[in-house]
């Protein structure tokens, strides 16, 4: 569409419609890996500031974190900088595909981070902290680049190396989520042989959600993560569970350490016999 002005090009944009659900927000946003992969090495678009929350929030368990996590990680004071990153790169990417735009939910503006994130309240309700996590298509992009280990990909991310490396502790539980969590066979065969409904509490997406929530439910490493010192075999029956998001976000809660799916078990119990 070159040569086409901006008036013009809206005409051929798919226009797509931000949904909520119980506190979950949504597109159809439908970006390539290899998109992905071709924006992740384009300076005007990917620049330093935008791979570092990028990267940021990669090197976090499942991908996934609340803003204010990100901020106290990076010993970031006063309002939250994010928004205003991520306005500016999903405003760059629509333009430089050119084939979508995203309504919010009152219809009358645009919503741009559900063009690199998919969001929702910890509490699947109106309020509480918002979690932001990346794209699964972006994440196999960063992955398949090797932008974490090779840095070298971005000349502008090298010359500022010291400003985008975290806490050896933080790369190491990073490295092995992407390394194991996400390999999807081991996930496949996870669901396969424990099914989607959650093996500590029972929740069942598709029966709160519907049609909506069919299939859904995440997969948990039984051995802690940071164990783990080298590429090993996972055997999905044993060293892999099914659980709700929300028994996922308290076994590794960070305030309070990461916990055992029996030691979960447990709390819950005894909140159940105290009510």
């Amino acid at each position: 569409m070159s040569g086409v002005d901006d008036e013009s090009r809206k005409v051929y944009m798919n226009i797509l419609q931000l949904k909520e659900n119980c506190g979950i927000y949504s597109a159809s946003i439908d970006i390539t890996v290899d998109e992905w992969k071709e924006m992740l090495v384009n300076e005007y678009i990917f620049n330093q500031d935008r791979l570092k929350m990028i990267f940021d929030w990669y090197r976090q368990p499942f991908h996934q974190a609340t803003s204010k996590e990100i901020m106290c990680a990076n010993n970031i004071q006063g309002g939250t900088p994010y928004n205003g990153i991520v306005v500016g790169l999903g405003r760059d990417i629509i333009k430089h595909l050119g084939r979508f735009e995203v309504l919010d939910i009152s219809g009358k503006g645009r919503s741009y981070f559900i063009i690199v994130f998919e969001g929702w309240y910890e509490n699947y309700k109106k309020s509480g902290n918002f979690i932001w996590k990346l794209r699964d298509e972006l994440i196999q992009a960063i992955e398949e680049l090797e932008l974490i280990q090779n840095t070298a990909m971005s000349p502008k991310l090298q010359e500022d190396s010291d400003n985008i490396s975290i806490l050896k502790e933080g790369e190491k539980i990073s490295y092995y989520t992407t390394k194991y969590e996400r390999k999807p066979q081991n996930r496949k065969a996870a669901i396969n042989l424990h099914g989607t409904k959650c093996q500590i509490c029972g929740f069942d997406f598709e029966e709160v959600y519907g049609e909506h929530g069919k299939g859904f439910i995440e997969v948990h490493h039984l051995k802690s993560l940071h164990e783990i010192n080298e590429e090993t075999e996972i055997d999905p029956k044993t060293d892999l569970i099914c659980i709700c998001s929300n028994c996922h976000r308290m076994i590794h809660h960070r305030k309070r350490g990461t916990l055992t799916p029996d030691q979960l078990k447990d709390i819950m119990q005894r909140k159940k016999r105290n009510l």
